[in-house]
């Protein structure tokens, strides 16, 4: 009985001990986001982001949805630090910041932009813009119609 109840005595003491002062340096985030209000709850974001941002993406992929409410590029613009102009930039930066803090590995801006882009832009570098683009997204459309299909996997 008592090695069942342990660990809930344990999460029990940690919560106990939260009135005093942290000993683990909690994550530094610089100023808060340009926008007035986020997308969804702060508490749900810290918890899910991941998994929103996941679903987010496949709908891009699988359907070209761009416009979803939880677009990477919309977090982008908004978190974007005033000084850096970014989000994994520096150590403060919104992104890095809790990441870095939990040990986690970032791997969105290994392709994605990590800086708010100017309208008109691509936000991913695979798509080109300028007048090429209009080219590369009826190409990206095909293939993903390919895909629908079960011709390209």
């Amino acid at each position: 009985m008592l090695r069942r109840a342990w660990p809930a005595l344990l999460l029990a003491a940690s919560f106990a001990v939260q009135a005093e002062p942290a000993r683990t340096p909690r994550p530094v985030i610089e100023p808060a986001a340009k926008g007035t209000k986020c997308v969804a709850d702060a508490d749900f974001m810290r918890r899910n982001h991941m998994e929103v941002l996941r679903h987010q993406r496949d709908g891009t992929v699988r359907t070209g949805d761009r416009a979803g409410q939880f677009s990477l590029k919309a977090c982008i613009q908004c978190h974007a630090s005033q000084q850096t102009q970014s989000v994994v930039q520096a150590e403060t930066n919104f992104c890095v910041s809790c990441h870095s803090y939990a040990a986690v590995k970032i791997d969105c801006f290994e392709c994605h932009a990590s800086k708010p882009q100017a309208q008109g832009t691509a936000f991913h570098p695979v798509i080109p813009a300028g007048p090429g683009a209009a080219g590369a997204m009826r190409l990206s459309a095909q293939v993903r119609q390919l895909a629908r299909e079960g011709v390209v996997k």
